[in-house]
């Protein structure tokens, strides 16, 4: 039994208005889209600087003589106290052993003095003598110890030792170099910020630097100094932060990259710069929303690498144009294919 002609024409009619909404969806120009993603972004101050020992000293003999001996090796980390030069003694040993000889021999005498006037058979005055005599002959011999101590040079306190300037048997005269000692956990980082980014400084700020020896890696810091006044020529303000380094990579005298974290955003709507239209003070995005294509305003932030904050006008996780935006309009029916970004 066949179907009356009439009969057919409306159904085939029917089944093409039921279809024609998806052909025409189907039909939609293709548009990239990508997602709208929460990462960290921060406000940072940029600038250079140099890393500096938080301790640096050059170790010196207090007084001239024969360097005896050297008891450590060069690039060596000791301890603060440990033994670093011995100074030939002799003459500073011989002094002492005068000298402790010369106390003996004063004690000796104000006791006698001290018994005659007991006695009566002594005056006031010779026993002021004695008492005189034996404190001088203790001042000498205090003189002495210290002559003597000197004559061994210690380290100041824990840190590596540099390359050496002296050899044994060489004379040295007071205050001659002898070999550096540096402290390099912490360090310190120098830096200067201009005069317009004083009011975001702040003692206990977190810093990160970098530098070419180690690109892909920052070092975290904070600041602890800050001089109050700027310098007149470059109207810049001083400032200096530690870095820890206890596993010694980072070495005084590098110059590095100094990122001064002015806010931290954990949570911060991140999306592709080639996303946003501007329409003229306006900026723009479009959103993808069940197949068809919205028109939001948003808010910008910081601008990174390609990639640009959102502060307001999307929620998080939307769908957005970021290619072909430029032949949509709010309500049309668009293809997607979704570009990964790397955020």
């Amino acid at each position: 039994m066949f179907a009356h002609p009439r009969s057919l024409f409306v159904a085939s009619a029917l089944m093409l208005s039921a279809v024609w909404p998806l052909a025409h969806a189907a039909d939609g120009p293709m548009v990239e889209v990508v997602q709208a993603k929460k990462q960290l972004v921060r406000d940072e101050l940029i600038t250079f600087g140099s890393l500096r020992s938080d301790e640096s000293v050059m170790i010196r003999p207090e007084i001239e003589g024969r360097l005896a001996k050297l008891h450590f090796r060069e690039g060596q980390a000791v301890e603060a106290g440990a033994l670093l030069v011995s100074l030939d003694d002799s003459i500073s040993r011989a002094e002492f052993a005068q000298a402790r000889a010369n106390l003996n021999l004063a004690e000796k005498n104000f006791e006698r003095s001290q018994m005659l006037f007991k006695r009566g058979a002594s005056n006031a005055q010779a026993l002021d003598e004695a008492s005189a005599q034996q404190q001088a002959a203790r001042a000498s011999l205090a003189l002495a110890q210290a002559r003597l101590d000197k004559t061994q040079v210690l380290a100041p306190y824990d840190g590596v030792l540099g390359l050496r300037q002296v050899s044994p048997g060489d004379y040295l005269s007071a205050g001659q170099d002898i070999v550096n000692l540096e402290v390099l956990d912490p360090l310190k980082v120098d830096f200067r910020i201009p005069q317009k980014a004083v009011s975001q400084i702040r003692l206990n700020q977190t810093v990160e630097i970098s530098l070419d020896a180690y690109p892909n890696e920052r070092f975290r810091g904070e600041i602890f100094a800050i001089n109050p006044r700027l310098d007149e020529a470059g109207r810049s303000q001083a400032i200096r932060a530690h870095i820890g380094n206890d596993d010694r990579r980072l070495r005084p005298g590098q110059f590095v990259r100094v990122s001064v974290i002015l806010a931290e955003r954990p949570n911060a709507l991140v999306i592709p710069e080639e996303a946003v239209m501007p329409v003229g003070e306006q900026l723009l995005v479009n959103v993808v929303v069940d197949g068809k294509v919205e028109q939001r305003e948003v808010t910008l932030g910081k601008r990174m690498d390609g990639m640009v904050e959102v502060r307001e006008g999307l929620q998080g996780n939307e769908t957005l144009i970021s290619a072909g935006w430029q032949k949509v309009n709010p309500g049309m029916a668009v293809r997607t294919k979704v570009v990964e970004r790397v955020l």
